[in-house]
């Protein structure tokens, strides 16, 4: 978990590593739920091209939106609606996001 909260505002190869830990973590949760046979959309999260975020974004909504409803949790809030350009938004998205894959971690028992 620590790459999802350690990358700092504006530094690439931070956040490349935050997308890589970020994208590992979405295929063990569609693993495991696939593994009790739900299946969740699956996008390529792995790496993030700063330029074009927004796909990154949307992507990575509709995998946590799924996962959420899979297993019951309250719909996350959206990910979309934040200013990476902003320092304090971009924190405070990292911050919900690190506490959405806490809970769903808990739920999957990982």
């Amino acid at each position: 978990m620590d790459a999802l909260s350690l990358v700092r505002h504006g530094d690439i190869d931070g956040l490349q590593a935050f997308a890589f830990e970020n994208g590992l973590q979405h295929q063990l949760f569609a693993d495991t739920l696939e593994d009790t046979g739900v299946v969740i959309p699956k996008f390529p999260l792995l790496d993030i091209n700063p330029n074009d975020i927004e796909d990154w974004l949307l992507a990575h909504q509709v995998e946590h939106q799924a996962i959420s409803a899979e297993l019951g949790l309250s719909n996350p809030v959206n990910l979309l609606d934040s200013n990476w350009n902003d320092e304090d938004s971009f924190y405070d998205w990292l911050s919900t996001h690190l506490s959405l894959h806490q809970q769903i971690v808990a739920s999957l028992g990982l």
